[in-house]
């Protein structure tokens, strides 16, 4: 079980610049950034995005679109500010289906501290648990998407950057222990050691289902449960009413409209149309 990292929540308030409010349909990336200039507090950024470029602020007399999902800090600190359901201006063309994480670095070659470095593990991981992604193919750096040199550590080190992937991806499936996490980017050499005798029972941390954070589906019109993850009429078992709260076990990835597994074994439609996603 990965549990949910603590984190300071400051959403931005919605404006033009950097919380447009639009709603996002899917998440299939985690993309990873770092904020430019190396020692800046977590705090700072915050208040840039939320304070500066969220008032219309102008670059060479053009107004600046920015912000990110979450903020670390070097201190391992992790700031929430633009809801996961909503698009924040952090990837380009990317932003529509993916999470951004603006990183905190220190030193001249940008690398990450300690604390923040377990930090980035334990929300990336946290992250891959709760969307059902793989760290190892499905974390993303901005450089992958506009060749931005963004986050410079990772992409002036290629290997470090793989090493974090499967850092992300060995906690995630009980591979590692938070304590025995190594920050391979501080110079020292060294990289997280799995424990050979721990074995790799799950598809993604047992598909990770239970998270810290349940997700629930609220039911807004009778729709068809069924009992196995298609929609043809032989798989109808009963009607699911509208008004019902029910716990989501598990999303089913289809090629047309997804499905959730409700923990009682059934499945419904995924559709927004008829059902609404409740994280308590």
């Amino acid at each position: 079980m990965i549990e949910k990292p603590i984190v300071i929540e400051q959403f931005i308030k919605k404006n033009v610049f950097s919380r447009p409010g639009t709603k996002r349909s899917k998440t299939t990336k985690i993309a990873w950034h770092f904020t430019g200039q190396h020692d800046v507090a977590a705090k700072n950024t915050v208040s840039y995005f939320s304070n500066v470029v969220a008032n219309g602020y102008k670059v060479n007399g053009k107004y600046i679109y920015a912000s990110s999902h979450y903020v670390m800090g070097l201190e391992g600190e992790i700031y929430y500010i633009v809801p996961e359901t909503e698009i924040a201006y952090t990837t380009n063309s990317a932003n529509a289906y993916s999470i951004g994480v603006e990183c905190a670095t220190t030193g001249v070659d940008d690398h990450y501290t300690d604390e923040e470095y377990k930090s980035m593990v334990r929300l990336g991981a946290y992250l891959a648990c709760k969307y059902k992604l793989d760290p190892r193919k499905d974390f993303i750096r901005h450089y992958d998407v506009t060749r931005k040199i963004c986050p410079r550590y990772f992409v002036n080190n290629v290997k470090a950057w793989e090493q974090f992937k499967l850092d992300c991806y060995n906690y995630l499936n009980g591979l590692v222990k938070e304590k025995d996490i190594v920050n391979c980017t501080n110079g020292k050499g060294k990289v997280t050691v799995i424990n050979t005798g721990t074995e790799d029972k799950t598809l993604y941390g047992l598909l990770c289902i239970f998270i810290s954070s349940f997700i629930y589906v609220k039911i807004k019109e009778d729709i068809n449960m069924h009992n196995k993850p298609d929609f043809t009429s032989k798989s109808v078992i009963g009607i699911v009413p509208a008004g019902g709260v029910y716990t989501v076990a598990e999303t089913i990835k289809r090629s047309d409209t997804n499905m959730y597994k409700l923990k009682s074994g059934v499945y419904i439609t995924a559709s927004k149309k008829y059902v609404q996603l409740i994280e308590k």
